[in-house]
């Protein structure tokens, strides 16, 4: 085998691994609830906040889709600023909710957890964000 073949299959190799084995959580800045097996791990809940957490989730959720449903039938699209607002409403509403069933250490553990998925700054396209491409 020459070297010249020997690189092009490690590197091969090399590459089908690093895509075989993605990293572990949600990509930086990836909006929405942490699985509930992360959360349960890194929150240390018990099996009634598990489910009490996930039923939190899933209402929410559905809250969401309802709410893109009613868009889409309507023909339209909330600006950035309504979407914007509707997240923010959902957030608290979360919360609001999660300190019912979370222990203080719990919560802030959780509150971590969200700061670590939302990148700093304001939404895409506001005070001069980077505005994503549609």
């Amino acid at each position: 085998m020459s070297i010249r073949t020997t690189l092009i299959a490690t590197l091969a190799l090399a590459s089908a691994a690093a895509l075989a084995d993605p990293p572990a959580g949600p990509p930086p800045g990836m909006r929405g609830p942490p699985p509930i097996e992360r959360l349960t791990r890194d929150l240390g809940l018990n099996e009634s906040q598990q489910a009490e957490v996930k039923r939190i989730f899933e209402a929410q959720r559905a809250r969401m889709d309802a709410d893109r449903a009613q868009f889409e039938a309507s023909g339209t699209r909330p600006s950035r600023e309504e979407m914007h607002a509707k997240h923010e409403q959902a957030d608290a509403e979360i919360h609001q909710q999660l300190a019912a069933v979370l222990t203080p250490e719990q919560l802030a553990k959780f509150d971590e957890i969200r700061k670590r998925q939302r990148p700093p700054g304001p939404p895409p396209g506001e005070d001069g964000g980077p505005q994503q491409q549609q």
